[in-house]
C-alpha cells in the first residue's frame, strides 16, 4: 500500500491540480476550456499519467490563479472525492 511519503512528483502534481480545481469549483471541462487544453489531458494530469509542458503549466496556473510552483508542493490532503458537487 502506498503512503503519502512515497508519492511521486507526477502524483503530487496531479493531486494539486485536482485540489486547486475543486477549490475553484471547476469541473474538468471548465478547467480544460479556461486553459485551452483537452478534458482528457486534464484527467490524465490529475491521475498522474503525464507531466505538463511549461506552456501547459503556465496555462493551468493562470486558469487556477496559482503560482506554478504550488503544483509541486507536497500537501497532506485528505482523499479528494472523485467528482465535485457543483450544487453546493
Amino acid at each position: 500500500m502506498k503512503t503519502d511519503i512515497n508519492l511521486k512528483l507526477n502524483e503530487i502534481f496531479g493531486n494539486n491540480i485536482k485540489y486547486f480545481r475543486f477549490k475553484k469549483r471547476y469541473s474538468q471541462e471548465q478547467l480544460a476550456e479556461l486553459a485551452n487544453l483537452s478534458v482528457t489531458y486534464i484527467s490524465q494530469l490529475e491521475l498522474g499519467y503525464h507531466m505538463p509542458s511549461f506552456t501547459s503549466l503556465e496555462k493551468l496556473a493562470k486558469s487556477l490563479n496559482v503560482e506554478p510552483y504550488e503544483f509541486f508542493v507536497k500537501h497532506n490532503f485528505k482523499k479528494l472525492p472523485s467528482r465535485i458537487d457543483m450544487n453546493i
